[in-house]
């Protein structure tokens, strides 16, 4: 289906358009459902309006907020991932201990606080202990979420890093299984269990190659790569077909990560933890990561990642609980057009 600028649409045929963003073909589903109408307002359906009853709402896909129920300042403080740490750690909750660090020395030099420039990200991961984890202050995707195992990768990581973003966070390296709780209006309605990226070998290349291969495609996306440093096997290798090579570090969907399990049951000392996390920022509705070290370590079993008040819902398309989608979606309208 081709739209041309503000013209309107069924949302029945939009919600199963794979040419337009998927948050557009998730409202547009829930607009069907409530006898709303679509307005694509351009071309490649970025931009969208739902209409009923002299009613309106309109919102886009990609950097807008496309969820009705959130603030814009809760939105933007659950964007950058030092405010959203800081306002947990304040709050009492485990989040990843870490700061804050600018890639480059001299914009807005005069505004930032000392102690922040490439030089003491070195020092400061020095002191925190080899390997960290590294990831943009305000990036998304995975994009640049690295984990860096000493001084020459991290200045090789900020030298990178500077062409695309500024600030940077310098964290711990936190070991345990990853999930995502999603949370709506103190709610947690579903549980998301994220796998270890991984190539997957076909008996003809070699790791090398099909690392290369992985990183063009999410070059095509505006990802950052895989650096080397993520093999699990050496690249000269060649992995029998359908054997799995684990890449380590980030596990963001868009950025080659898998999903193990889906449910809508979460675990209710997880869903307990990610209420309170999305309260504490004002967030009606939030995806909440976290690390799961199990039970029995002798601390707390939780340690928050960070939040997502704009968190895409690809992982519960491939699980094919579209349902659940569709009823956050349905909801939000209602509330937006009553």
């Amino acid at each position: 289906m081709t739209m041309q600028d503000g013209r309107r649409g069924d949302p029945r045929e939009i919600a199963q358009d794979p040419g337009v963003p998927a948050v557009t073909r998730h409202a547009a589903a829930a607009a069907a459902e409530i006898g709303a109408r679509m307005v694509l307002l351009d071309l490649g359906g970025w931009l969208f309006r739902i209409e009923r009853d002299g009613r309106r709402f309109t919102s886009g896909a990609g950097a807008v907020c496309a969820f009705p129920v959130n603030s814009a300042a809760a939105h933007s403080l659950a964007r950058d991932k030092q405010h959203s740490a800081t306002i947990l750690r304040a709050d009492g909750q485990p989040a990843i201990p870490g700061r804050l660090f600018f890639a480059r020395t001299d914009r807005f030099a005069a505004l930032r606080p000392p102690g922040a420039t490439p030089a003491d990200a070195l020092a400061f991961a020095a002191e925190i202990g080899w390997p960290v984890f590294c990831k943009p202050n305000t990036g998304s995707r995975g994009d640049f979420a690295e984990r860096v195992e000493d001084a020459v990768a991290l200045s090789d990581y900020i030298a990178r890093l500077r062409e695309e973003h500024d600030g940077f966070l310098v964290q711990s390296c936190i070991a345990g299984e990853e999930l995502r709780v999603a949370v709506f209006d103190g709610e947690a309605v579903y549980e998301v269990h994220k796998a270890e990226p991984a190539l997957v070998g076909d008996g003809a290349r070699t790791v090398a190659a099909l690392l290369a291969a992985e990183n063009a495609a999410l070059a095509a996306q505006g990802l950052s790569p895989w650096p080397g440093t993520a093999l699990s096997a050496p690249p000269e290798s060649v992995p029998e077909a359908g054997a799995r090579v684990p890449l380590s570090g980030r596990r963001n969907l868009s950025a080659s990560g898998e999903t193990e399990e889906v449910t809508d049951a979460p675990d209710p000392e997880a869903a307990a933890l990610a209420i309170r996390a999305a309260a504490a920022l004002g967030l009606r509705f939030a995806a909440v990561d976290l690390f799961d070290h199990g039970p029995g370590m002798g601390h707390a079993r939780f340690t928050i990642i960070e939040l997502n008040g704009n968190p895409g819902m690809e992982a519960l398309e491939r699980a094919g609980r579209s349902d659940i989608i569709l009823s956050l979606w349905t909801r939000m309208l209602e509330e937006a057009l009553a």
